[in-house]
């Protein structure tokens, strides 16, 4: 068998198909071949992924770097997941990169539920609360024994604004100055941006649960919680920040009160969320992403309408 470079291997897993999952099944978990295999609609940007029969579902990495994020999944969710009161992706099966697939790969239970959508004020309700009792449950783990590295975070950890977010707003206003005014971006930044220190010590943190990572019941309860490959240990503001892009005005207190998110918590997510998953990824999705691009845009009008400003 000849050598696989990385470059070849990674030629070969543009569009991975079902064929590809059923060899892997073969060669590594012959134990759980001859089901049906196909294409979710779940796959994102980080991984691939494929239905396995009616229960399970394999992941595969779109990069080496989601590879990392897969195996930090695999490392931590059996310890997080009995400690959350909603199911997260129970990990099966853990393959090797191999002259089939250049990257390790996973079988995960599949979670019953759909992503939120159009929730009235009712199950918008019902949602905030879940999701904040979850959100304590979750920061209330202990993470005092987590190792240094790539599950702590950097400003995530607790430390103030920077210069480097600073430039990331005035970036970005420029670049979206046919959405918004630039000087009234600015001044939502100013108003926004001074924020305490974080007030409590870092935590565990999902730090995407945007409506794409969210499952919910027909109620609007939080059924179950996916995607964790960023997952890591810092500010527990992060978790808060899709606040203002799912929910309405009376939501968003149930979330906070239920989260148990104090002023400082609440301020640092506000601003956060006004330029990391605001401004910046209205940027970057505009163009192949328009229906998320626009629950973006109301909410970084939003966020700058409670502190005054109008941005268009």
């Amino acid at each position: 068998m000849g050598t696989v470079t990385q470059e070849s291997a990674d030629a070969r897993v543009d569009s991975p198909d079902s064929a590809l999952v059923a060899r892997l099944l073969r060669e590594q978990a012959p134990q759980l071949a001859g089901q049906a295999i196909r294409a979710s609609t779940a796959s994102g940007s980080s991984n691939w992924v494929f239905r396995l029969g009616d229960e399970q579902a394999v992941r595969l990495p779109r990069s080496e770097g989601y590879a990392a994020d897969l195996l930090k999944e695999v490392r931590w969710l059996p310890r997080l997941g009995p400690a959350v009161p909603v199911p997260v992706p129970r990990v099966e099966f853990v393959g090797d990169a191999s002259e089939a697939f250049p990257r390790p790969w996973t079988v995960v239970s599949w979670l019953p539920g759909d992503p939120p959508a159009d929730l009235d004020s009712g199950q918008q309700a019902e949602l905030a609360s879940t999701l904040g009792h979850f959100l304590r449950s979750l920061h209330d783990v202990d993470a005092s024994r987590v190792p240094a590295g790539s599950e702590r975070w950097g400003y995530r950890a607790g430390e103030p604004v920077t210069d480097a977010i600073d430039e990331w707003a005035d970036y970005a206003a420029t670049q979206l100055a046919d959405l918004f005014d630039p000087e009234a971006v600015r001044r939502a930044w100013r108003l926004l941006r001074d924020v305490p220190p974080a007030s409590a010590p870092p935590c565990w943190i999902h730090t995407d649960l945007s409506a794409e990572n969210l499952l919910v019941r027909s109620d609007g309860g939080l059924a179950g919680v996916i995607d964790w490959g960023g997952l890591g240990v810092g500010d527990r503001s992060v978790d808060l920040l899709y606040a203002w892009s799912m929910f309405d005005v009376p939501a968003r207190d149930l979330l906070r009160e239920a989260a148990a998110a104090d002023d400082v918590t609440w301020a640092r997510a506000r601003a956060w969320a006004f330029v990391g998953p605001g401004l910046l990824t209205i940027e970057n999705y505009r163009q192949t992403m328009p229906g998320r691009t626009a629950k973006l845009i109301a909410m970084v009008t939003a966020i700058a309408a409670e502190v005054g400003v109008r941005l268009r």
